[in-house]
């Protein structure tokens, strides 16, 4: 229950973000990250704590985001698929003799 709860908001793929291109949806969500710790700092009376935790929820926010296209990416293309030719050979000779 708890997993999908948090799915449902933080899962790009889940959440109502979801027909929005990549770049928009991490935009969107920055800003939401920015605005919560906005409330949480209000709320907790720790106004000098404001930057540090926006700086930081942004750290994390880019690294899962750049994580996720690193992952996704490797699977569509390996190192070698950039030689090849349009004919299916390859452009290059490998200079190690694989």
């Amino acid at each position: 229950m708890i997993k999908d709860m948090w799915n449902s908001i933080m899962d790009a793929d889940k959440n109502p973000l979801m027909r929005l291109p990549k770049t928009v949806r991490f935009q969107i969500m920055t800003y939401l990250s920015v605005m919560w710790c906005m409330i949480f700092t209000v709320w907790t009376g720790w106004l000098m704590t404001l930057g540090p935790s926006i700086f930081a929820h942004l750290i994390i926010l880019v690294g899962i985001f750049y994580t996720h296209k690193i992952f996704k990416d490797s699977t569509k293309m390996t190192h070698r698929d950039h030689y090849k030719d349009s004919d299916g050979g390859v452009k290059y000779d490998d200079i190690w003799g694989g």
